[in-house]
This record gives structure tokens, sequence and C-alpha cells, in this order.
């Protein structure tokens, strides 16, 4: 479950919320003055996080990579004209016709 608690009590009892992370109880976001400053994760969990933020910037990458070869031939201008036609017709279907 995740949590949200104040700085200044995170501060008196991190010692509690680090044995309720690690045993996987809880999370916390930690606030101070109505504004977000961490979060308190398992090392379990963070570890899945940054695994999982790095096979989606691999697979982006790679994505990339195979659209430029697939589009070697194609001269700029038509990428950027096609481009902004998908554009306009993803626009035209999310928000329809404004006058």
């Amino acid at each position: 479950m995740i949590k949200i608690i104040e700085f200044e009590k995170a501060n008196e009892n991190l010692k509690q919320l680090l044995e309720e992370v690690n045993k996987g109880i809880n999370q916390y976001i930690i606030r101070s003055n109505e504004h977000d400053l961490a979060v308190l994760i398992s090392f379990d969990d963070y570890q899945r996080y940054t695994e999982s933020k790095e096979q989606a910037q691999k697979s982006f990458y790679q994505m990339v990579d195979e659209l430029r070869e697939y589009n070697k031939d194609v001269p700029y201008k038509q990428i950027e004209k096609d481009v902004a036609q998908a554009v306009a017709e993803v626009r035209q279907v999310k928000y329809g016709s404004r006058s």
C-alpha cells in the first residue's frame, strides 16, 4: 500500500518505515509543505523499476533504429509531411473538428 507521510514524521519514524518497506507492507511518499519530496520503496522494488526502465529504453532505441533503417531511402521532407499528416489525423479522431 502506498501511504503519504510528512517529512518530519518520516524522520521521527524512519526505522519503522524502513522495516515496513523492506517487508513489503507499505511504500511511502514523503511530503513537505504539500510538495512530494521522495518515495521510500524497497530495494527489490527499486531494482525492478530500474530494470523495467532500462528494458523500455532499450526497446525504444531498437524501434528507432529499425524505423531509421526502414526509412533510410525516404527523403526527410517526405517524412516530415507524413508525420504532420498522421498527427493531424490523430488530432481529428481525438478532438474532432474545431471551427
